[in-house]
């Protein structure tokens, strides 16, 4: 029998849905985008060897600890720290992250939902020269050269300061008197700039708000709110369609893409390696960051699908098919995106590494769409394409916005355990108002620095920590018999190892070379004023003061000596348990001879050899 606690009570219906909620997790827009990236900006082939080897090695084993024991216990992100009562202040930091995170990714989708919209016209608004917002230096399908196209690229962002100003000019009468400019700007960036983005001048421009993108945002998170009425009951059912469905509709991308010339060309640029890149610092630090933004262990969506899940699930196998799947998903959109530059490139005669220079997160709403003009039927792929980004981004902000509210539910259970319905809506509203920035022209400028600032060192931190506690504090002995007690087997080596050597050095080198490697945020060649880096800051650190802030709150309601506090706040409390009442005995009666020496633990998770010894008379697990 399972204990039921109040957020955490609702389970998944089955164990597929629980690995579909997994990949839901962690298939998000951003992959469609940042993998693919981040391997040409990288060295290509150095890159994928890099992030399949960190993927491995250093996401997977906190992944599956972070989901082992929110299933051990039953417990969600705030709960969960009755392991360390001194981190609890992780939680609050875990709701800051996601509650950012959950505000600037509806923006992504407003952006995709205008393009899957304006796919339904007889033809596609990015084709063409003939709407208000193209410019005289507008270049028309097959009107450009390759050394056109070239520049195109390199000037759009320049372009677009030095001539228009959105703000205090009429842009239209701007753009039709205006016959001396030379610079060429392909058709597809001008819609991107000109009628999705509106761009303003810069950061301090906030230009004017589109009503149609505030009544998008209300629509994307109405659709949110709705899946998550009933929790996990909900979210599970949903993420069947959100999960699933993109992973086919990209390998349908993919097959027609194959048919076209100069696909085989985009995929071996995408593969080849450059072996003297892997003595690159800045690469194993990007490709560090995506495994674990890719993952997400310590963002707290990890402890909230784990705390759904029944006591008996093997989580293990479960992560294992969730880390590959997400890894090869990773990869496969890479090749399906050099597939389609290639094709590009052949039709345009432009190298594949000048139709990259927009850069970032664009390649989704810039080469895509350029791409997929040249495909037969094209509004019918550009349908498809959009449908794709969407149901992730879709995945994106339930996830980010479900363990928000669990925290909220296991911080004031007594007041929230059954009032889910204005709870959700009163978070939703909130969401929805802090997101109207994001609608206005300045918006990209709003959701580039909110990206570059949030989750990057503040997760990291978190991460490190719990490596720290899980393999030195709690112990990894004690994982390895909570494992044994769940699905009969011992902790894996790599996790083990992993989590008590590999990932706490990995991750404080991350921090310093990425803090001494630090460049400010970019658009372009538009560099962000002073004033908004420091509001990035802030950023991070409403992030990581809560951590402080409660580590000496608590430590002060504590009484005896600091080192006494310390001692007792950083051992788990008497409330840290499993979830079944079945292995309760076993779990009291192996805490007698769970309290090792320095020297025991080490040797523990140097070998695995010393563990506790579970008395399987007392247990009904099958030991391996």
């Amino acid at each position: 029998m399972e204990k039921s606690n109040v957020a955490s009570s609702v389970k998944w219906s089955s164990r597929i849905e629980f690995v579909v909620a997994l990949l839901g997790y962690s298939i998000g827009m951003p992959e469609f985008w940042r993998v693919p990236y981040l391997t040409f900006r990288n060295g290509g082939g150095s890159f994928i060897i890099a992030y399949i080897l960190l993927m491995l090695v250093c996401g997977l084993p906190l992944y599956f600890v972070e989901l082992a024991l929110s299933q051990y216990s039953g417990k969600g992100p705030w709960r969960f720290w009755d392991i360390c009562p001194l981190l609890r202040g992780v939680s609050i930091a875990v709701a800051v992250i996601n509650g950012l995170s959950g505000i600037n990714a509806a923006i992504l989708e407003v952006w995709a939902f205008e393009y899957f919209v304006n796919s339904f016209k007889s033809v596609l608004p990015w084709t063409n020269c003939d709407n208000d917002w193209n410019t005289p230096s507008c270049l028309r399908d097959g009107s450009q050269t390759s050394s056109d196209v070239v520049s195109m690229y390199h000037n759009v962002s320049n372009y677009n300061r030095n001539t228009y100003n959105f703000i205090d000019k009429s842009w239209t009468t701007e753009r039709k008197i205006n016959n001396s400019l030379h610079y060429p700007v392909d058709s597809v960036n001008e819609f991107w700039l000109y009628r999705i983005l509106r761009i303003s001048d810069g950061f301090d421009h906030i230009g004017s708000i589109s009503l149609v993108f505030v009544a998008y945002l209300f629509v994307m998170r109405l659709i949110a709110a709705f899946s998550m009425v009933k929790s996990v009951k909900s979210i599970g059912k949903i993420m069947y369609v959100t999960a699933l469905l993109p992973i086919i509709l990209v390998l349908m991308i993919w097959i027609r893409a194959l048919t076209l010339p100069g696909a085989t060309k985009g995929m071996l640029y995408f593969i080849s390696t450059d072996i003297t890149r892997l003595a690159d610092s800045q690469l194993w630090t990007e490709a560090a960051f995506q495994a674990f933004m890719t993952l997400g262990p310590g963002w707290g969506g990890l402890m909230m699908i784990g705390a759904h899940s029944k006591f008996k699930t093997n989580c293990f196998s479960a992560s294992v098919i969730s880390t590959s799947a997400t890894l090869t998903f990773g990869l496969v959109n890479g090749l399906v995106v050099f597939s389609v530059l290639g094709v590009m490139s052949e039709e345009a005669g432009v190298p594949i590494k000048d139709m990259m220079t927009s850069g970032g997160f664009s390649i989704g709403f810039i080469a895509y769409p350029k791409a997929l003009s040249y495909f037969p039927l094209p509004q019918l792929w550009c349908v498809i394409f959009y449908l794709v980004i969407l149901l992730p981004g879709l995945d994106v902000m339930v996830v980010d916005t479900e363990p928000f509210l669990m925290v909220l539910e296991e911080m004031f259970p007594k007041t929230l355990s059954h009032r889910r319905i204005p709870l959700l809506t009163i978070v939703s509203v909130v969401m929805f108002v802090l997101s109207l920035p994001l609608a206005t022209q300045g918006g990209v400028y709003f959701f580039l620095l909110v990206n570059w600032y949030t989750g990057t060192w503040s997760v990291t931190l978190i991460c490190l920590a719990e490596c720290v506690i899980f393999a030195w504090i709690y112990g990894a002995h004690r994982i390895d018999r909570d494992v044994r007690l769940m699905i009969g087997r011992p902790l894996p080596v790599i996790v083990r190892f992993s989590t008590a050597f590999i990932m706490p050095v990995f991750l404080t080198c991350l921090l310093f070379i990425s803090i001494f490697t630090y460049k400010p945020p970019s658009f372009g060649d538009y560099e962000y004023p002073l004033y908004a880096r420091a509001i990035g800051w802030c950023f991070i650190l409403m992030a990581i003061l809560p951590i402080l802030m409660f580590c000496v709150w608590i430590i002060s309601k504590e009484e005896g000596s600091l080192h006494n506090r310390l001692q007792h706040l950083l051992r788990h409390t008497a409330q840290w348990s499993p979830a079944s009442e079945k292995v309760e005995d076993v779990h009291r009666a192996t805490e007698l001879m769970a309290n090792f020496t320095w020297k025991q633990l080490f040797w523990f998770n140097l070998t695995g050899k010393g563990g506790i010894i579970i008395d399987k008379r007392k247990e009904d697990v099958p030991m391996l």
